[in-house]
């Protein structure tokens, strides 16, 4: 008898695991504070969003907490995290920028991420927080109850309609890793698209609406044919996303508002093409135009001016082993297992949305989605074995 190697044995244990499983009970602390995230009003007398503090105290109870799966094959993940976040402390400072707020809450963003991957925060139970977040705001939106910025269309504690778009979307999509039966997915799938709808994103609408024929799509594709389609979708994206701005009275009504993000992208565009390979700094992907400072709409550029082309190789490449699945052969990943295509159709949106909608990679649904990626890397901890033994 051949005995198996660390490796194979690792390989083994991801692909027949699995992040929720079907009889879960939700840990109602992380299920309370993770669907703060959708609470993105400050709170009162203080300068930080509730959904910062609420994410904040989550990776502080985590620390009490032993992972329930193990970085022993995949150690270079939080090694180009935490060594990301020091080189960008390091390069903010020495441009003579403070970095303290904008790096504390990517630190933050960073563990909780890492967290969820490691079980520390327990996948399913934040996802279904999210899901419970995102049911309260619409219905605190529509009785009058929760804040209405943009007349009429669904913000609510989330604020902005784009970034609320993006949680609304994202948190659709992760939300099938919990719902199992035919009927409560299509009940999913309806909801959500009315929630995006409501939105006014057309942007989201169109990621949304590839993702989801990507995820019905793919089940029927082997792994190289998933690749290929995931290509194509992103392709027809930007079809979508350029069509969607002529369909009906779009082409009247945001006429105006389109014409000026059109010169915000133009100022972000040559702000990036001058950045050194460094970035200028943390906090620094902003443009000036009409005597106010604007942030960019596009989050690749918004990644090479804050930390150039470092900053967005990291970052780009973390999304696409861990969300897309393209890890290395030896992780062992199953990608085409309905939970790993859930999160690669998540991660798909993430990529279409951070061409129009600002900070999406780094947005704190968009590393939740990261977490959740990396977590299907991790084979898990043998039950009652000490985490020590596993780092």
């Amino acid at each position: 008898m051949t005995l198996a190697s660390p490796t194979a044995r690792a390989a083994r244990a991801i692909s027949g695991a699995t992040l929720v499983p079907t009889a879960h009970s939700a840990r109602i602390l992380d299920a309370v504070l993770m669907g703060l995230i959708v609470v993105r009003v400050s709170l009162p007398g203080t300068p930080f969003p509730v959904a910062q503090i609420g994410i904040a105290v989550l990776v502080i109870v985590g620390c009490f907490r032993r992972p329930t799966r193990s970085f022993v094959h995949a150690w270079w993940v939080p090694a180009a995290m935490l060594g990301l976040l020091a080189f960008l402390v390091i390069e903010t400072w020495l441009q003579g920028i403070d970095p303290v707020r904008r790096a504390g809450n990517l630190a933050i963003l960073i563990v909780m991420s890492l967290f969820l991957a490691s079980g520390r925060i327990d996948v399913g139970s934040a996802v279904k927080g999210i899901g419970v977040g995102l049911l309260l705001n619409g219905a605190l939106f529509y009785a009058g109850v929760a804040p209405d910025n943009y007349q009429g269309r669904l913000t609510g504690f989330l604020e902005d309609k784009n970034a609320g778009a993006l949680v609304i979307a994202l948190g659709t999509f992760l939300l099938f890793l919990v719902i199992r039966s035919r009927w409560g997915r299509l009940l999913l799938v309806v909801a959500g698209a009315a929630a995006i709808a409501a939105t006014d994103s057309r942007t989201t609408m169109a990621a949304s609406f590839v993702a989801l024929v990507w995820l019905l799509s793919s089940r029927y594709l082997r792994r190289t044919a998933q690749l290929a389609t995931l290509g194509m979708a992103f392709l027809a994206f930007l079809w979508a996303d350029d069509n969607l701005a002529t369909i009906g009275d779009y082409g009247e009504t945001r006429e105006g508002s389109d014409e000026f993000r059109s010169r915000i992208d133009a100022a972000s565009s040559l702000k990036a093409a001058a950045a050194p390979w460094h970035g200028f700094g943390l906090g620094e992907a902003t443009v000036s135009l009409d005597s106010g400072t604007w942030f960019f709409h596009n989050a690749y550029e918004a990644l090479i001016v804050e930390g150039g082309f470092v900053l967005a190789a990291v970052v780009l490449g973390l999304f696409v082993v861990a969300g897309l699945g393209l890890a290395p052969r030896a992780v062992g990943v199953d990608v085409t297992s309905g939970e790993s295509r859930v999160i690669t159709a998540a991660t798909l949106v993430v990529f279409c949305c951070a061409l129009r909608l600002g900070e999406v990679f780094l947005a704190p649904i968009g590393l939740v989605v990261l977490g959740i990626g990396i977590a299907r890397m991790l084979p898990p901890l043998p039950s009652g074995q000490p985490a020590s033994e596993h780092r």
